[in-house]
């Protein structure tokens, strides 16, 4: 059976992007901007437009992950890059978020609490005081 969602793109940006997904047999198949949107009428944006292609990914990660090798390599070592991207282990949820607990107690004793919320904007955000877009 094929229908239509209607959702909101997840992204941060001020427009709030209306999105039509296209569902058949429990699998979405098709993504498009909705043209009854009053901002973006049926536009989306590059990222969102290809969301299909990562949510299907055989490459996608499914589970949660540690590092275990090295982070990054020279350019010059390039031909080694692909090891260096294989270096981590498939660890349990609650390993998972008992790290992440673990680091942001360590952040909020050390910085503050302050230092866990990033707080940032994009897409078509203007700024009021200036009229200019914050993306350039």
């Amino acid at each position: 059976m094929k229908k239509v969602v209607h959702a909101a793109c997840p992204h941060d940006c001020p427009d709030a992007c209306g999105v039509l997904i296209t569902v058949q047999d429990g699998r979405a198949t098709k993504i498009q901007g909705d043209p009854a949107h009053p901002v973006t009428r049926g536009f989306l944006c590059a990222k969102v437009a290809k969301y299909l292609d990562r949510v299907y990914s055989p490459d996608r990660v499914l589970y949660p992950m540690r590092r275990v090798g090295p982070k990054g390599l020279p350019a010059e070592e390039g031909a080694r890059a692909t090891q260096a991207n294989e270096a981590f282990e498939r660890i349990s949820w609650d390993e998972a978020l008992d790290e992440v607990i673990s680091r942001f107690r360590k952040i909020v004793s050390e910085f503050g609490s302050e230092a866990i919320l990033p707080y940032s904007y994009g897409g078509t955000l203007q700024t009021p005081w200036t009229g200019a877009s914050s993306t350039g």
